[in-house]
């Protein structure tokens, strides 16, 4: 049963007034300050092109969480910084640690790949990559690019990729140490330590963090236990070697849909890497690089319901091996090539059933290759090819082609972008137990485009933006109700608009806001695809009175939308899900902060079933050394 007592509701009430008295006499104090000249710096991406580029000049839309921004709106996990980004909806079940789907311009969760340091992250029996357990304590920026990326990174990503990048000491003169401690509604209490810093030829980036969230639903509760760290060291002036390590365990319980609740049904999992990289800069035009990459994930199910849901154990493999290397031929023109492996092995052994059920490994090998030139002035041109080989199914080959001019004194920027990309079966599309197709052979595939236009005003203190995409899929299919069996779709199309302004007018005041207008249509049994809202809105209000502290407050509405439901294909109600945050820098050593989340309090469902936990208030420090 849901509950319907909520018994962090006074120290919500508590809190949120806080804030907003805090605004009032922070804006009372504020002492009149002239407006220091700033000097704009290009946004530089990695992910769209693999090599570090100005994002104008990719011809892609790239959106970039920064750790500014991390820290300001006090995102705790993946999930929470991904969900006001343009084109990307995020439907949970409601429940901390449960899975999470990410829908990238109306494709599905196993269709966006999810990557950190650039090494790709294992997907599980689904397809998915557990982001709803990745922690933001050590994360420098996420970048996420939207738009078919398979002429670089190969299969899922006919929706783009997710790079989280993580933070280096590299550089740095003095190590920085940061303790935190959080607490608030719901049993939450979360607290960690992270260190970054360099010692003569050596640097790491560490972090190692613990939550513990009783939850508001029975049997909702949430436990984690999360390490990560980073070592580099620069072997000689043009050879550096870095190692990338991480683990957590993570308990959570699955309570289900509001109308079934199970009170006893639980999810362990586990999950360690290790992946070294060598970086070597060959000449000054030259760089190689060769990473490793090792896996293994382990997840075990109790108390399930039955037959269709069994308890069971489930553990996978992989190793990933990748040879890149970028040469600069001339100023203006840059190659990027590269090889591929990737093996990964998945087991499942039916606890009720006694009998392993599920025994799988694929294989994949790939080659690529990518040219970037400035033709003249402004006028860049991209494209990329790229050629997998499969053990278990249909090769692929994919290209990217893409424009982009920075047209001279308006700054005005023009992209377009023209590409294809494949999704190859996941294990679970494989697999009989789940009403999956052994001789499913062929990947989905899609042909995508899009072009935009970017225009800053007033000395860039204004940003407007706007982009229109369009995705042609193919041999997709969708698990249907009431079974949730794959069944053949054939052909879908989804299109839409991404549309949004940044206003900075001043160090102390800035908004944002975006809209994303989509339509995601299954185009063989003429019904829309679900989960895919029509309308989304999220926008943002930063106010910072005074140097050392800074309010935020933003909100996502959404509307338009259909889910599965006992009756069929149906709507589901729109919401509004508003959060307020508030941060001080006390002194260089102490940080206090605090924030509100589902301020309006709103009784909403992302997936039908699934109620979303109401207005919750949290509090906290952080320690600086």
């Amino acid at each position: 049963m849901y509950l319907q007592k909520h018994s962090g509701r006074r120290l919500c009430a508590a809190i949120t007034a806080a804030l907003l008295a805090a605004i009032q006499i922070s804006v009372a104090q504020t002492p009149a300050k002239k407006q220091q000249k700033t000097q704009d710096i290009p946004e530089v991406v990695i992910t769209a092109t693999m090599s570090e580029t100005e994002s104008w000049r990719t011809a892609s839309s790239v959106t970039v969480i920064d750790r500014k921004k991390i820290e300001e709106q006090q995102y705790r996990f993946a999930i929470d910084a991904l969900r006001n980004v343009p084109g990307v909806t995020i439907a949970t079940n409601g429940v901390p640690g449960n899975v999470a789907t990410v829908l990238t311009r109306g494709t599905t969760t196993k269709d966006t790949a999810v990557m950190i340091d650039g090494r790709p992250l294992p997907a599980n029996l689904a397809g998915s990559f557990n982001l709803e357990t990745m922690t933001l304590d050590n994360v420098e920026r996420i970048e996420v690019l939207r738009g078919p990326a398979a002429s670089l990174y190969g299969g899922r990503t006919m929706g783009g990729v997710i790079n989280i990048i993580t933070r280096s000491g590299k550089g740095l003169e003095k190590p920085k140490t940061t303790a935190f401690f959080e607490t608030g509604s719901y049993g939450t209490f979360r607290e960690g330590v992270s260190s970054i810093g360099a010692i003569g030829k050596l640097d790491w980036g560490f972090e190692a963090s613990r939550t513990d969230i009783d939850g508001q639903r029975q049997n909702g509760q949430f436990r984690q236990t999360s390490l990560a760290g980073k070592v580099g060291y620069q072997l000689a002036d043009s050879l550096r070697f870095d190692l990338d390590t991480r683990y957590y365990n993570a308990q959570s319980g699955t309570p289900g849909p509001f109308y079934a609740v199970d009170p006893d049904a639980q999810v362990l999992s586990e999950f360690w890497s290790i992946s070294p990289r060598l970086v070597w800069n060959t000449n000054d035009r030259w760089t190689q690089s060769l990473t490793f990459s090792h896996s293994q994930f382990r997840q075990t199910a109790t108390g399930m319901g039955g037959f269709l849901s069994p308890n069971n154990r489930t553990s996978s493999r992989t190793d990933f091996l990748e040879y890149k290397s970028i040469v600069k031929v001339t100023d203006k023109w840059t190659l990027t090539a590269g090889a591929w492996f990737q093996d990964q092995k998945i087991s499942r052994y039916n606890d009720t059933a006694s009998m392993l059920d599920i025994s799988q490994s694929q294989t994949n090998y790939a080659l690529f290759l990518q040219s970037q030139a400035e033709l003249f002035k402004g006028f860049n041109l991209i494209g990329g090819v790229r050629y997998d080989e499969y053990s278990d199914f249909s090769n692929a080959f994919t290209w990217r082609s893409g424009i982009s001019y920075l047209v001279p004194v308006v700054h005005t920027v023009l992209h377009a972008n023209y590409g294809t990309a494949y999704t190859p079966p996941t294990p679970q599309d494989l697999t009989p137990v789940f009403g999956g197709n052994p001789d499913l052979l062929t990947p989905e595939r899609s042909r995508s485009y899009e072009f935009g236009i970017t225009q800053p005003l007033f000395q860039n203190k204004l940003s407007l933006r706007a982009t229109y995409f369009h995705n042609d899929l193919r041999n997709t299919y969708q698990y249907l109700p009431p079974l949730y069996i794959p069944v053949a779709v054939g052909s879908a199309t989804t299109q839409g608009l991404e549309s949004g302004l940044d206003w900075n007018p001043c160090t102390m005041f800035g908004v944002n806001l975006s809209y994303t207008y989509l339509e995601a249509n299954d185009n063989t049994n003429a019904a829309r695809l679900v989960r895919r809202p029509r309308h989304s809105v999220s926008g943002g209000i930063r106010f910072q009175p005074v140097k050392d502290v800074t309010f935020n407050l933003s909100a996502l509405y959404v509307a338009d939308r259909e889910d599965f439901t006992p009756t069929g294909q149906s709507d589901l109600e729109d919401y509004v899900n508003v959060r307020l945050s508030a941060n001080w820098r006390v002194n260089d050593h102490l940080d206090l902060f605090a924030r509100v989340e589902n301020l309006l309090g709103q009784k909403f469902q992302e997936n039908y079933g699934f109620p979303i936990m109401g207005t919750g208030a949290y509090a906290g420090l952080r320690l600086r050394f």
